[in-house]
């Protein structure tokens, strides 16, 4: 090997060096953005888990809040019923309503 092509041997070492020093950079700037993605991805799905928590938790509150007016209607039925079958039954034996026996 001369002179000449050792010399032209490390010029294009030295070039090659220098592309892929380029070519590194490029992939540790590619490195840290992954990283950071990464990092508000595992930020994402831990506010979606507690945004899942939260909706079950005010599921459960209007599947309750849902059934409370019907409980109140069927108390408020059974108040009337009561009423009236009190009524009648005051009226029968007070004397109010002649019963042909």
């Amino acid at each position: 090997m001369t002179s000449d092509d050792m010399i032209k041997a490390i010029a294009e070492n030295t070039q090659r060096c220098k592309s892929n020093s380029h070519r590194i950079d490029e992939l540790e700037r590619s490195g840290e953005l992954l990283h950071k993605m990464v990092t508000a991805l595992e930020v994402l799905a831990t506010q979606q888990k507690n945004v899942a928590v939260q909706v079950d938790k005010i599921d459960a509150k209007v599947t309750r809040l849902e059934h409370t007016p019907m409980k109140k209607v069927y108390s408020l039925i059974g108040y009337l019923v009561a009423a009236l079958c009190s009524a009648a039954a005051g009226a029968i034996f007070s004397g109010g309503i002649d019963l042909p026996l």
